[in-house]
């Protein structure tokens, strides 16, 4: 039976099963032989139960078992798996031995396995027609370093950017109709002698259209120099040149530097400001754009490019840049909060010790801008920056903000040309910082009845609820407090729980700082 699978095994190992197998004994039983069947029982007798036959013990395994009544094949033995692993084994073994003798072995090839047809696939059942839905619209920053912007992006609290030629498909003829093609080729050249130069005659020529009244509209050069030389040239000279003539038109009363313009041109502004070459042209556009339109319009729009730097030393100097503005323009319609926000994320809680150092600057002014308040915007620190910050807070606790220097042409603050912004008073800015909110809208009118109440724990809580919407405006609540809440106050002040009229009389001081109104007009104690 199993010649077919040893006809290539080799002649000591032949021997060895050899012997084993005439060494097997056979320990099958016979199958036993049918019995007569019974004779039937006796009517009155029970018919007894028959006797299950014993088990058969297990058979030995320490010797070999070969059954005597095997098969021909081994097919009907073994299971498919062990039959085709058997099958190949001997095979190979087969093939090998004809190789060794030079003999064919066509006939030893296992037979090729018949293809199955390929089904047809069936036919797809016709779909219903379904209406498109409307295309998701993506928020769009508010400007693109590419230059394709859409529509109007809000930038700051007074001012929107409008972008003139957003998704123009005519944007390179308007481009090649306003701008000199000789200034196009040189703005494109390899050499950067060239483009430097394109630089300058592109500024005299916009001076001479502007002065013959058909100026060039400053957002087609924006978004020209966009493209050529673009904002990542390589050559710092050409870059500073660009970013000089930026600052140029948005100082110019004749040229209409919109708010699109300096949409597009603050990002990259903003990203050259740790460059050391090029911080201070940089810095300069920036500069004039604020007093074009407001520092809240620049820094609305710088906030989320300075999040987005990876150097921690690009950070650090664009912190100490808007530590600067502030200084110099005040901080009247800066969205501090905003501001302080950035701060903590990309300056306190950066792992560089340079970046953290100019964000504790950064919050010390904020601090001489609107009081410990600020302390409310940093959040959770760890107890060193808590600590760095509270020696900063020390050191700058008895400083002003200085008078601002510079001026804001749309900043409802200017008071003319040269003469600087009026000074900006701490309550004005914690009002830009933490606006009051309305205290009866926050704590409802069910409050008046609860601190009647004949429970002391409802009375208590009542004043707890007062308390904590208290601290939840940061302290800041509009004056026209309603009469009701300062009579029901009153009667607490005779309250039989003397706990409760300490309470009470912490609560109609914390009401007189958050309203800053006096309390005369509304109850005498």
């Amino acid at each position: 039976v199993l010649d077919p699978f040893i006809g290539g095994v080799e002649k000591l190992k032949l021997d060895k099963i050899t012997e084993y197998a005439e060494k097997a004994t056979i320990k099958a039983k016979a199958a036993p032989k049918p019995r007569a069947p019974a004779p039937a029982a006796a009517p009155g007798k029970p018919r007894p139960r028959p006797r299950a036959p014993p088990k058969a013990a297990p058979a030995p395994t320490s010797s070999p078992v070969v059954e005597d009544d095997a098969p021909a094949g081994v097919s009907a033995n073994l299971p498919p798996h062990i039959r085709k692993k058997l099958e190949a084994s001997a095979r190979a073994a087969a093939i090998k031995k004809a190789q060794r003798e030079g003999r064919p072995i066509d006939d030893l090839l296992p037979p090729p396995e018949p293809v199955a047809a390929p089904v047809a696939p069936k036919p797809a059942a016709p779909k219903r027609p379904v209406a498109a839905a409307p295309p998701a619209r993506k928020p769009v920053a508010p400007a693109a370093a590419a230059g394709k912007p859409r529509g109007a992006v809000k930038a700051g609290a007074s001012e929107a950017v409008k972008l003139r030629f957003a998704n123009d498909e005519s944007l390179d003829e308007k481009i090649a109709s306003a701008l000199p093609a000789p200034v196009l080729e040189s703005l494109a050249s390899a050499k950067w002698k060239d483009r430097m130069e394109a630089m300058d005659q592109l500024r005299e020529f916009l001076s001479d259209e502007a002065a013959r009244g058909s100026g060039v509209h400053p957002e087609l050069v924006v978004r020209q120099l966009s493209r050529k030389p673009g904002w990542k040239e390589s050559n710092f000279q050409v870059s500073a040149r660009a970013f000089q003539l930026i600052a140029w038109m948005a100082g110019e009363d004749e040229l209409d530097f919109n708010t699109g313009a300096a949409a597009l041109s603050i990002p990259a502004l903003v990203d050259k400001l740790g460059d050391i070459k090029l911080k201070g042209p940089a810095g300069d556009a920036l500069t004039a754009i604020a007093e074009r339109f407001s520092l809240q319009f620049v820094v609305g729009l710088a906030l989320d490019p300075i999040r987005a730097q990876k150097s921690p030393k690009v950070v650090a100097d664009c912190l100490t840049w808007l530590n600067t503005q502030l200084l110099e323009f005040g901080v009247q319609g800066v969205g501090l909060r905003a501001v302080a926000d950035m701060a903590r994320d990309a300056g306190l809680q950066s792992s560089n010790a340079q970046t953290r150092a100019t964000a504790v600057t950064l919050m010390g002014t904020l601090r001489r801008a609107v009081g410990t308040a600020v302390m409310d915007l940093v959040g959770d620190l760890n107890p060193q920056l808590v600590q760095l910050l509270d020696t900063e807070f020390a050191r700058v606790s008895d400083q002003a903000m200085p008078e601002p220097t510079r001026t804001q042409r749309s900043a409802a603050v200017s008071k003319g040309p040269g003469q600087g912004a009026a000074p900006v008073s701490q309550d004005s800015a914690m009002d830009d910082l933490f606006p009051r909110q309305d205290l009866h809208a926050t704590v409802g009118a069910a409050v008046y009845k609860q601190l009647g109440d004949s429970n002391w724990k409802v009375r208590k809580a009542a004043l707890d609820a007062i308390q904590g919407a208290l601290a939840a405006t940061n302290n800041r609540i509009q004056p026209g407090v309603s009469g009701d809440l300062y009579t029901a106050l009153k009667q607490r002040l005779q309250d039989p729980n003397k706990n409760l009229t300490v309470v009470a009389l912490t609560v109609l001081g914390a009401l007189s700082e958050a309203s800053g109104a006096a309390l005369v007009p509304n109850i005498r104690i």
